[in-house]
């Protein structure tokens, strides 16, 4: 047996490096499609792009084709972009001797001159601050820029007021489903796989308890619900419905999760009920066959080729809370089903002949207690092996713990099926 579970458990791991290899692909392919439909990113607005912070990129090296060979600029700024700081002076060692040049008015120190492939480093002092560049080799096609960012007191002490903020006890609020938000629809040899990468926005600067968890209810048909890797812990697949328990900090809390509709008709209807608004609706669909993709929700969809495949790329405005998103998908591959439903009868007649011979041969007072007893341990057992399944997802139990005691645990329900047969 341990051979089959091996196999089976190295089949699951191929099954998820696919499809997430699918939900990579799918969403490169709608950064493409992104392009080229009407822009809807705003900078700064809940669910948009937010400007990225100059600290971050504080001393990386930038290529840049449009600068002479031999060339690096060095940018001086305080916190901001739209704060460049004149006649500073900026220090490049490595490369030979020390040199030094002044900041212009945009806060540029220009070095020219410089052999290709020889490594160097800029420095800047700003008001006692030292700020350093990474160590980079000089390119022998373009140039480099690099950005310097000193620090801006009134910024690091807003920073430090909503990280208290964010740290504190949480306040009444509601959230909403980002705009970076992306449903994406795989069609699989058996069955439509349907993904929900989501991003919870709470614009807020304190946590945000909302007035009840948020949950999704899946739709009809929906089988194996999980969650995907990144997803926040506080979401929670199971059945029909995927719940995510607040408070949901500052920023955006990822929930990403995934289900299967088996294939069986030229037609699925996906509808999902939103517990909570969302800012704008993305759609990503595998196109296979004649395959055809329809939301009321959706006002954009295009057909897009990547990777050898062709997707359907959809886009959508705001859908409130309590709304229901439709997706219809038709000219789906599909099976005759009278084999399946010959397969179904058989079945129940065999049910019906074992249950019937069951009644004829009643077991012994004696034997029934013993299968009483057998079938209780059984699911105990079962139970263990949940909750241990549960703290190895959640990482409360060390690795060879959690082997040891699995295998335990499928060890004696091994034995106990044998007893039971």
């Amino acid at each position: 047996m341990n051979g089959s579970q091996n196999e089976a458990t190295e089949e699951t791991k191929r099954t998820k490096t696919n499809l997430f290899s699918f939900v990579i692909r799918s969403l490169r392919c709608f950064v493409l499609g992104s392009v080229l439909f009407v822009p809807s990113v705003v900078f700064g607005q809940p669910g948009g792009t937010q400007m990225p912070d100059p600290k971050q990129m504080s001393g990386m090296p930038l290529p840049v084709p449009d600068v002479p060979v031999g060339t690096v600029t060095a940018r001086v700024i305080r916190g901001a972009l739209t704060n460049p700081l004149t006649g500073q002076t900026v220090e490049m060692t490595g490369g030979g001797a020390v040199r030094t040049a002044k900041t212009d008015d945009a806060g540029r120190a220009i070095f020219s001159g410089l052999t290709p492939g020889s490594r160097v480093k800029m420095t800047v002092v700003v008001d006692g601050e030292r700020v350093e560049s990474q160590e980079f080799a000089v390119p022998s096609a373009g140039g480099i820029r690099v950005m310097l960012v000193a620090t801006d007191a009134a910024i690091e002490k807003k920073a430090a007021e909503d990280r208290k903020l964010a740290e504190g006890p949480a306040v009444r609020g509601s959230v909403v489903i980002g705009g970076d938000s992306r449903f994406v629809i795989e069609v699989g040899d058996d069955a439509l796989n349907v993904f929900n990468l989501l991003q919870i926005v709470n614009t807020a600067k304190r946590p945000v308890q909302t007035d009840g968890p948020l949950v999704f209810q899946l739709p009809v048909g929906a089988v194996g619900a999980g969650m995907m890797e990144g997803s926040t812990p506080a979401a929670v697949a199971a059945g029909s419905r995927v719940t995510v328990n607040g408070p949901f900090a500052p920023g955006n809390t990822i929930v990403q999760f995934g289900y299967s509709i088996p294939l069986g008709a030229d037609e699925i209807v996906l509808a999902q009920k939103l517990p909570a608004p969302i800012t704008q609706v993305s759609v990503v669909a595998q196109k296979v066959g004649g395959l055809q993709f329809s939301s009321p929700q959706v006002i954009e969809r295009r057909e897009m080729p990547a990777d050898g495949q062709t997707f359907i790329v959809g886009q959508g405005g705001a859908v409130k809370a309590g709304d229901t998103l439709t997706f219809k998908l038709t000219g789906l591959p599909h099976r005759s089903v009278w084999p399946r439903n010959i397969a179904l009868f058989l079945s129940a007649v065999i049910l019906a002949g074992g249950a019937w011979g069951a009644m004829r041969n009643s077991a012994t007072p004696g034997q029934s207690a013993r299968r009483g007893q057998l079938q209780a341990r059984r699911d105990r057992l079962f139970g263990e092996l949940a909750a241990l399944e549960t703290q190895r997802r959640k990482g409360t139990i060390e690795s060879p713990t959690y082997a040891s005691r699995r295998a335990d645990l499928v060890t004696s329900l091994e034995a106990l099926y044998a007893d039971l047969e």
